[in-house]
């Protein structure tokens, strides 16, 4: 059986109707839950999750309730060829056999019901989503027809779902604007509840300015006030049928498409505007049988009319198998059970009539057992006790009109058991009409007793609940991940089959998903063989943890987003309950709770494990650091040099005592900043320090590499060699600037002197051509080491040799990545180390603005070039050819008037 949820007084009596049956046949009965355990105050969702259909490979039949299903899956069904019946679906264009209640019979009694108390505008209020509610929306505007009463759009009240919250939101709307209508009908009982709550709410007199009929006969209805009209549409009935109709599809009988209970009861209280108490009415009772006990409904005995409402869940109840009822000792078939029960009570008030004494107490413990048997609705005492007066008044005056008889004699010998071997004496009619009033009081007192068994067995079932959840819950607090999967947490009361089956994915790679049996309880050896056991959703649940005694529920385990599997539990459904959060459904979203908590506590504990590793980790890496700092250190000492680490983000420059030492200081002395380095640097030196920091700074690759004169603290000045290299961050940019300081001897400052003024000019920084040869030959060898590297040449033409300021003015614009050459007289060749074609190509428009009337012209990225003086050449012709054209274009980078990608 497919079903939404299980709990609530829907589900719960027509998963009992179909169980009793279907067990009666020898069928093990499993209900699958296919909405999540979680849902937020009993409001559904639209259409279900999708879910694989469980065991439709291992089921005899389906049985589809409401909306368990999504269209496309319920069709999918269908067509499958198993056996399918629907309840309370729609099945349009569907080959299942669908059955409903009389949901056509109730509405127009109802609805009869309130025209007779003078109410012409009848609203309704419900949601007309689902087939039954429809159904009961098309019979309201029908019995108003036939009633030729006036109908409007405005009189439809419609509702999110078939609960009090969304009812209750309706009808303060509508008290806010003033009700069109005197009386509504309610599609659902819960919709009428809340409806009446929240005209309440608004100040509004119930019955007087709005009477309320339901549908449904919740227990609810009942504790309201007013207490609620409603319509009793015999669920469990409905569910026998659904089973009687599953079976014969299962024995390939053929069955309608349509099917109706045919009956329904009018159970008549205040919210109606009845005020005389409770009051039932059966409505369009089925024929009866050619093989059954005649049973007339006498209009002056309403005691008869009165016990087929109270009893409705048992009315009329043949043997499930299709066979006659057992027959009697004297051969005549045995009557059911409300007649019984109306026969016992008669012979008891009969036997007081004709013998004028009470029965005994055995006979009265009989009449109470036989009462709590039959299952007595809530108001059955308070409709029984006036019809019981009102039998009892009619006896109590034949009694007054006659003798009794030899029959009547024979009826007190069989009902009165201490009495059965004399006849009893005969007595008067004043006698025996006192003894019927007595016998009427106590039989009263054992029906009561039988009507209040349900109660009392009820309240002890609720408070076993409650320390069943109670239980449970604390179970999965304090349970671990091995007791979670093997069911420790469930209550000791539960006695039958449970499992707990998890989701994992498919070892052959087809990425379905299976199901493990992880955990189970009861059942014996069989059952608990199965752990471990992996089985595809059409396979589960297996039939060894389907209980042949009671419902198997198979309910998800999900809570939120987690979707970790399936519980199975043998047990009984509560039938009378409003809600539909019943045990089962509770269990499971609070295992899945459990099972979420412990695996992210697993997963705390596995981060702590690799923190702590992490931790050791980092410990280790500091003594190495340690370690290694003191290395350098030594190192330093030992070769006189000062070395600086600079914090680029932070700005933050640690120097080494050796770095101190060089400009006269002690460490603590100094300041943390680069300004330190660079305010003691000479002013005729200046200039290049800056440019090689800045290009450090904006990314070269290049390490940093200059000479200049650094001041010390007695203000003479010693000329040092400044050595560093750039650490950038994860985003490439300049994070740490490590370099070293060393002072150069006179020989060495000598050998610099030279090697500076003849390999460059030292007023204008231009290249001597065989350290630009060179420079360019490093760029095109690292242009073909260095994956993404790129050096790009220009050649710059002009009109007159170039001066010392036109130089300048070109460097500036080319910043510090530029080496410049001489080309020819009037030519210049510009080398762009470590730069990408963008830059180049601002490079070059710069250039040209520099320098005026100048030719600049673009070769490109030359680090595919084969050798710097083949680049040479080519600049050579390229400046050649822009001479015969106009001066001052520059060539755009996106087509280069000549590459050496060729080349």
């Amino acid at each position: 059986m497919l079903c939404p949820v299980v709990g609530g007084f829907y589900f719960g009596r027509s998963l009992a109707g179909i169980a009793r049956v279907l067990r009666a046949h020898g069928h093990r009965v499993v209900a699958l839950q296919t909405y999540p355990p979680d849902l937020d105050r009993d409001e559904f969702p639209g259409p279900p999750g999708r879910r694989p259909l469980l065991g439709r490979s291992s089921f005899d039949g389906f049985v589809v309730m409401t909306t368990a299903l999504a269209d496309a899956e319920l069709r999918e069904l269908d067509a499958s060829g198993i056996p399918l019946v629907l309840l309370g679906v729609r099945a349009d264009g569907l080959r299942a056999p669908a059955v409903s209640p009389d949901n056509a019979g109730g509405v127009r009694a109802a609805v009869d019901h309130l025209v007779e108390h003078g109410h012409r505008r009848i609203g309704f209020v419900g949601n007309t989503d689902q087939r039954d509610t429809l159904e009961r929306y098309d019979a309201y505007r029908a019995a108003l027809a036939a009633h030729d009463l006036a109908w409007s759009p405005s009189w439809v009240y419609r509702t999110r779902d078939n609960q009090e919250a969304s009812a209750e939101v309706v009808a303060r709307r509508l008290a806010s604007r003033g009700l069109p209508t005197t009386a509504t009908l309610a599609a659902t009982d819960r919709n009428a509840i809340g409806f009446m709550r929240g005209l309440q709410a608004s100040g509004i007199e119930l019955p007087a300015e709005q009477a309320v009929v339901g549908f449904d006969h919740a227990d609810s209805g009942a504790r309201s006030r007013p207490r609620l009209s409603t319509v009793d549409p015999l669920h469990d009935q409905v569910g026998e049928r659904v089973a009687e109709l599953l079976v014969a599809r299962a024995r390939g009988q053929s069955v309608g498409r349509e099917n109706r209970l045919g009956r329904a009861a009018l159970i008549r209280r205040e919210s109606c505007g009845c005020l005389e108490g409770t009051q039932g009415e059966l409505i369009g009772a089925p024929a009866v049988r050619a093989d059954a006990v005649p049973r007339p409904v006498d209009p002056a005995r309403p005691l008869d009319e009165v016990a087929r409402v109270v009893f409705a869940p048992v009315l009329d109840r043949s043997d499930a198998r299709g066979v006659l009822r057992r027959r009697a000792p004297d051969g005549g078939q045995r009557p059911a059970p409300v007649d019984a029960w109306l026969l016992v009570l008669r012979h008891l008030l009969r036997g007081a009539a004709e013998t004028g004494t009470v029965p005994p107490a055995a006979a009265l413990r009989s009449l109470a057992d036989r009462t709590a048997g039959l299952r007595p609705s809530q108001e059955a005492l308070e409709q029984i006790v006036p019809a019981l007066e009102a039998e009892v008044a009619a006896l109590v005056r034949d009694v007054r009109r006659r003798r009794p008889g030899a029959r009547a004699s024979q009826l007190g010998r069989t009902v009165l058991s201490r009495g059965a071997h004399r006849d009893p004496p005969a007595s008067s009619a004043a006698v025996r009409a006192e003894a019927v009033r007595a016998t009427a009081a106590e039989v009263v007192v054992a029906v009561a007793r039988g009507c209040a068994h349900g109660t009392v067995a009820r309240t002890g079932r609720l408070e076993q609940d409650l320390v069943d959840l109670y239980e449970v819950d604390l179970g999965l607090l304090r349970g671990d991940e091995a007791g979670l999967r093997r069911l420790d947490w469930l209550p000791r009361g539960v006695g039958g089959t449970a499992a707990l089956a998890l989701w994992e994915d498919a070892d052959d790679g087809s990425g379905r998903r299976v199901l493990r049996v992880v955990g189970v309880r009861g059942g014996g050896t069989a059952v608990e063989r199965l752990v471990g056991t992996v089985l595809p959703t059409a396979q589960f649940p297996p039939r060894e943890l389907l209980d042949p005694r009671s419902l198997t529920v198979v309910a998800p385990v999900a809570f939120g987003r987690s979707d970790w599997g399936f519980l199975v539990v043998g047990g009984l459904v509560d039938t009378r309950t409003t809600s539909t959060r019943e045990r089962y459904n509770h269990w499971a979203a609070m295992l899945a709770v459990a099972l979420d908590r412990e695996t992210l506590v697993s997963s705390l504990r596995e981060q702590q494990h690799a923190l702590a590793d992490a931790a050791d980790r980092v410990r280790e890496l500091a003594l190495e650091v340690e370690a290694g700092a003191e290395r350098a250190a030594l190192v330093s000492i030992a070769s006189h040099d000062g070395t600086w680490d600079w914090d680029v983000e932070t700005g933050v420059v640690r120097w080494s005592p050796a770095w101190a030492r060089i400009v006269g200081c002690d460490v603590a002395d100094l300041r943390d900043d680069p300004e330190e380095w660079l305010g003691r640097v000479h002013p005729d030196d200046v200039q290049a320090v800056h440019a090689a920091v800045a290009a450090q700074l904006a990314g070269t690759t290049e390490p940093l590499d200059v000479e200049h004169r650094l001041r010390c603290a007695d203000g003479e000045h010693v000329r040092v060699r400044c050595r560093a290299v750039t650490v950038p961050d994860a985003g490439g940019r300049p994070a740490r600037m490590v370099g070293a300081l060393a002072v150069l001897s006179d020989v060495e400052r000598f050998r610099s002197e030279l090697r500076a003024r003849a390999l460059v000019d030292p007023d204008s920084g231009v290249l001597h051509r065989t350290l630009f040869v060179d420079r360019l030959e490093q760029a095109i060898g690292r242009g073909g080491r260095v994956e993404g590297y790129g050096a790009h040449v220009l050649a710059v033409g002009l009109e007159v040799p170039p001066t010392v300021p036109t130089i300048h003015r070109l460097r500036g614009a080319l910043g510090p990545a530029g080496s410049l050459c001489v080309l020819a007289p009037t030519d210049l060749v510009v080398l762009l180390d470590g730069v990408s074609d963008d830059a180049a190509r601002h490079a070059a428009v710069r250039a040209a603005g520099a320098c005026g009337s100048a030719v600049v012209e673009h070769l490109g990225d030359v680090t595919d070039a084969p050798d710097a003086l083949e680049v040479l050449r080519r600049a050579g012709a390229a400046l050649a050819r822009r001479r015969a054209r106009a001066h001052g274009a520059v060539v755009p980078w996106s087509a280069p008037s000549e590459t050496f990608r060729a080349l």
